[in-house]
Order: structure tokens, then sequence, then C-alpha cells
């Protein structure tokens, strides 16, 4: 019996399942923002990153990283949250050019609980349901090698 192949299948299997269930909360977090009220806030911090090649010369622009404060109710809050999705080239550049360090934003927040925010609310435009469909690949995958890997077995 090849019990490790099974049981690092199963390991990737629960990875997945782990993945799925982050996907769907953020899928539903990212559907609610759509609804939360906004302030404005500061841009603190941004940082582009990850090496790109753009017209023959490499250039971090691939990722971005943000860091931005505003105020509910009279309590400052810090936030690192650009989106509930991950913004690649050319957004991330897109972003960069809209929102230097130092410029107003709308913050977009949580009313239950105010320290959860995003600048960008709601699903990605293109791909709204791509990291739920990723995760669910794989759980269905994975499901499909441990019962395969496990019925090999009994055999």
């Amino acid at each position: 019996m090849n019990i490790t192949y099974f049981l690092v299948a199963l390991g990737f299997l629960l990875f997945c399942i782990y993945m799925l269930r982050h996907a769907l909360i953020n899928h539903r977090n990212a559907k609610s923002s759509n609804d939360w009220p906004s302030v404005s806030g500061t841009i603190t911090e941004l940082q582009l990153w990850g090496k790109r090649r753009i017209n023959g010369e490499m250039v971090d622009s691939e990722n971005v990283s943000v860091q931005y404060q505003y105020e509910v109710n009279g309590n400052k809050f810090a936030g690192r949250r650009v989106a509930f999705y991950t913004l690649h080239y050319p957004e991330t550049v897109d972003f960069a050019k809209r929102y230097p360090q130092g410029s107003r934003v709308s913050v977009f927040y949580n009313l239950q609980n105010p320290a959860e925010s995003v600048i960008v609310p709601g699903l990605h435009p293109q791909k709204p349901n791509s990291e739920i469909w990723l995760a669910g690949v794989g759980v269905a995958v994975l499901v499909a090698t441990v019962i395969g890997v496990s019925i090999g077995e009994l055999k």
C-alpha cells in the first residue's frame, strides 16, 4: 500500500479545501463591500514591486503594496487592502498613478467592523469568480485522486 502518496494527496486536498473556504469568504466580503459606506483617507505608503519588462526595461510593476489611514467616528484606522482580489500589472501601475503616496482616496469600511476596509470595493470586473473556480477545480481533482488511489489500493 502506497500510504505516502495517499497522505500527500490528502494533505493537498485539505489545503485546497482551505483555499476554497478562503475564496468563498473573500467573495462574500467583496460583494458586501459594494454596500459599505466610505470616508476620505490618505495613502501613506505605496510601493510597486515585482519586476516586469516594460518598453525593454525591467521595472517594478507586477504587484502593489499600499497602506492608508482613515477616520470613522473619531477613531483612526490604518488599512492595507486595495481590493478583495489581487491586482496585477497593468492594474497595479494604473492604481499607483491614480493614487500616489500622499493622495486622498475613498476608503470603504465595514459598518460592523470599521477596521476592515478596502479602496476598490466589489468583485474583480473581468473575473469575479476566478478564485472560487480555481480552488473548486483543485478540490475536485484531488478528491478524484484520493478516491482513485484508495480504490487502486483496495484491489
